[in-house]
């Protein structure tokens, strides 16, 4: 019997969400993601994430809608064996973190794209590094549009760090 439970925590985005089966975690893609999540395929911004191990990697599974929403694709990510919270780390994680956030920024805006929000919940830890473990975390570029996440900084997260 499949036992299939969206995460509490994955409810404000509308391009997706998270959802584990089996003790698997899964992150489903909406049609309203599609253009961004071709874009972060097809502008290699993707595969410079994943090289740079800066992007949790995943494996596509198309058609698989999750408990009868409409989806895209369903995205399996590496797992996370160990999953903590910013408010757990020490200084230098946090700095670490939001470094992290900076450096994938850069990248995106190279390939067109950027972050549509800088939150330290969408990073973790994984093999003593951080990495960036929200896919649906871009968004094409708009000229001349200001990064919104700046305000992210100020949260209490970063605040410890920087």
């Amino acid at each position: 019997m499949t036992d299939l439970r969206r995460v509490k925590g994955s409810f404000r985005d509308p391009s997706g969400f998270v959802f584990s089966e089996d003790g698997i975690v899964y992150r489903q893609v909406n049609p309203s993601y599609r253009r961004n999540y071709d874009h972060l395929i097809d502008s290699g911004l993707y595969a410079a994430l994943i090289e740079g191990q800066l992007l949790v990697p995943h494996v596509e599974e198309r058609g698989r809608p999750q408990s009868g929403h409409e989806a895209y694709m369903v995205l399996k990510p590496l797992q996370i064996p160990f999953v903590s919270y910013p408010y757990e780390w020490s200084f230098s994680q946090l700095k670490d973190a939001a470094l992290l956030t900076l450096a994938v920024q850069k990248r995106a805006l190279s390939r067109g794209m950027v972050l549509k929000d800088a939150s330290a919940y969408n990073v973790q830890f994984f093999q003593g590094k951080p990495i960036l473990i929200d896919t649906l975390s871009f968004e094409i570029y708009q000229e001349g549009r200001a990064w919104l996440p700046t305000s992210s900084f100020a949260s209490i997260s970063w605040r410890r760090c920087c």
